[in-house]
């Protein structure tokens, strides 16, 4: 279940303490260094913020959409799955850019991955069926916890190319 995530925020950073320096989450944080706190936004101005939760109400996965509220648009999507394969996260993901979206109604999402993050195959599957497109390769440009220069790839959707229902 998709719930803001500023109530969360103590178990928020139990989970983010568990998987730092873990190569696994390098890809996340994309840095070759970590912070060691987790920084939440204390309003909606610059960023959302949203906590995938189970049944259990325990913290699953983590959202947050960076908004260039100039250009009317998320400029970045941060997204993080605490654990492996999570269906309840996979939805929760679906429905967080749903709701940028159409709930938010900004009209464009764009958001970069770094070229070897398993994430990399759910969002092309994404555009694939939702709509967007991948707007470019950037190479060697970020430097990882291991030590290696890594490609990135970028994507947009726009609104009006969103399609809900398949």
């Amino acid at each position: 279940m998709l719930k803001p995530a500023y109530p969360y925020k103590e178990k928020l950073q139990q989970k983010y303490n568990e998987i730092i320096f873990q190569n696994k989450y390098m890809f996340y944080n994309r840095e070759n260094y970590w912070d060691y706190e987790f920084k939440l936004s204390e309003s909606s101005w610059n960023s959302i913020e949203m906590v995938s939760v189970d049944t259990k109400d325990n913290v699953t996965g983590f959202f947050r959409a960076t908004i260039s509220r100039s250009s009317d648009k998320i400029a970045s999507l941060g997204v993080v799955n605490f654990y492996d394969a999570n269906m309840v996260f996979a939805k929760d993901l679906k429905q967080f850019i749903q709701g940028l979206l159409l709930k938010f109604n900004f009209r464009k999402i764009e958001w970069t991955v770094v070229i070897g993050n398993p994430a990399e195959k759910i969002y092309d599957r994404f555009i694939q069926k939702y709509g967007g497109s991948v707007t470019g390769v950037h190479k060697e440009t970020v430097r990882l916890q291991d030590g290696k220069y890594y490609d990135m790839k970028g994507y947009e959707v726009f609104r009006s190319e969103f399609k809900q229902g398949r």
